[in-house]
């Protein structure tokens, strides 16, 4: 598994291709980003439900007040399946 093929947003750009006033696909893309190319090197295998839980994780970082709402957003438009999305909003809501 390569956390990548998981991405919805980031797609191995170097930069970010949504603009500012594109809703929150700036912000999904630089967690799905960080996950890929800061987070992924870190592991010895590549998980499914370890790379949402990371971009969970990251966008609650960034956002301390906002992200139930991101994180539901984000879920709503990704390619997580529900167990995934259960598993993350237990985590995280």
């Amino acid at each position: 598994m390569n956390y990548r093929t998981l991405c919805s947003f980031y797609k191995g750009e170097k930069e970010c291709p949504f603009e500012a006033g594109n809703g929150n696909a700036g912000k999904f893309w630089m967690a799905e980003r960080f996950v890929c190319e800061e987070y992924a090197p870190t592991v010895e295998k590549q998980v499914e439900t370890d790379f949402f839980r990371m971009v969970a994780a990251y966008i609650s970082k960034w956002a301390p007040y906002d992200y139930p709402d991101l994180i539901r957003d984000y879920l709503s438009k990704s390619d997580a399946d529900e167990k995934i999305r259960a598993l993350v909003t237990t985590m995280f809501l």
